[in-house]
C-alpha cells in the first residue's frame, strides 16, 4: 500500500495487492473507467490482440468534499489514472490517443506524475494539402515524467501515456475537454507515428511504416520551456485551487 497524499494533496492510497484504490472517504470520484482492449485496439501496433481484456483505469473528476462547490463551479476536470505494468503484445501499456485542435498559447492538458516513471508520447503531423493522402509527422517528442514532475501539453498535438517500466504508473492530469480522438480520423495511419516496444529486455521506438515520413523522436526534460508548468511548487490538485484564474485562461 503507497499513500499518495503528500505528492496529490488527496488523501489517496493505492493497494498493490489488488490493484485498486483506496480513497477516504472525503474523496468524491465521479466515474471509474476501465479502458478495455478492444478500445485501444485502434491505436495498437499489433491489432489482433486479445488480451488483457482491461488494460487501465481512469478514476474521473476527482475532489474533496470540502471543495465540491469549488469544482462544480469551473468547468475543469480533475482525473487520476493508473498504468499498470505489462505488455501490450511487444508494445507497453498505453492509453487512449488525445488530441486538441490547434488554439494559441492554449494547453490541452496538464500531467503530474504521482508514482513511478511516466512516459508522454507527442507528436505533431504536417498540414495536408488538398491532393495529400498520406500524413508526415512533422515533429515526435518523448518526456519522461518521476514522482511529482509537471509538464503541460500544447494544443495542436497528439499525445499518448506510456508505462515501459516494470511497476505500476499512476499520474494525474488536469483539463476540459477530454480529447480522445476519433480512431476513424487515423484509420489510414492506424496509430501514431511511433510505438513504443520491448526488444531484448530494452525499450525501442519504431516507426509506424503507414506515414509518408517520420523524424526521429527528440527527448525533452519536464522543465524544458515548452511543456514546462509555471505552478510546480505544489501538487496539480492544489495548484488549481491556488491558481484557478491561470488554468482557466490557459486551456
Amino acid at each position: 500500500m503507497i499513500d499518495l497524499y503528500s505528492i496529490s494533496s488527496l488523501p489517496i492510497q493505492f493497494d498493490f495487492s489488488n490493484s485498486s484504490f483506496v480513497f477516504h472517504e472525503c474523496v468524491n470520484c465521479r466515474n471509474r473507467v476501465r479502458i478495455s482492449l478492444t478500445n485501444l485496439i485502434p491505436a495498437l501496433l499489433n491489432k489482433s490482440l486479445r488480451y488483457p481484456e482491461v488494460v487501465y483505469e481512469e478514476n474521473e473528476d476527482m475532489y474533496s468534499s470540502t471543495d465540491k462547490s469549488f469544482f462544480n463551479g469551473n468547468p475543469l476536470h480533475y482525473d487520476v489514472v493508473i498504468l499498470p505494468a505489462g505488455l501490450l503484445g511487444i508494445e507497453y501499456i498505453k492509453t487512449h490517443i488525445y488530441y486538441s485542435a490547434p488554439q494559441e498559447g492554449k494547453t490541452a492538458c496538464f500531467v503530474e506524475c504521482l508514482y513511478g516513471i511516466l512516459t508522454v508520447l507527442i507528436q505533431k503531423n504536417e498540414p495536408k494539402g488538398e491532393l495529400d493522402f498520406d500524413t508526415s509527422v512533422e515533429e515526435g517528442i518523448m518526456i519522461k515524467l518521476r514522482r511529482g514532475e509537471k509538464i503541460s501539453i500544447p494544443t495542436g498535438y497528439y499525445y499518448t501515456f506510456i508505462n515501459s517500466k516494470n511497476t505500476a504508473v499512476i499520474f494525474s492530469k488536469i483539463y476540459k475537454n477530454k480529447g480522445v480522438i476519433d480512431y476513424n480520423s487515423l484509420s489510414h495511419e492506424q496509430g501514431l507515428g511511433y510505438f513504443a516496444i520491448r526488444k531484448n529486455a530494452r525499450t525501442e521506438i519504431v516507426f509506424n511504416p503507414r506515414y509518408r515520413s517520420v523524424p526521429q523522436i527528440k527527448k525533452y526534460v519536464p522543465s524544458d520551456d515548452r511543456f514546462r508548468l509555471k505552478y510546480c511548487s505544489v501538487p496539480l490538485y492544489q495548484a488549481i485551487k491556488n491558481e484557478l484564474n491561470y488554468f482557466m485562461e490557459n486551456v
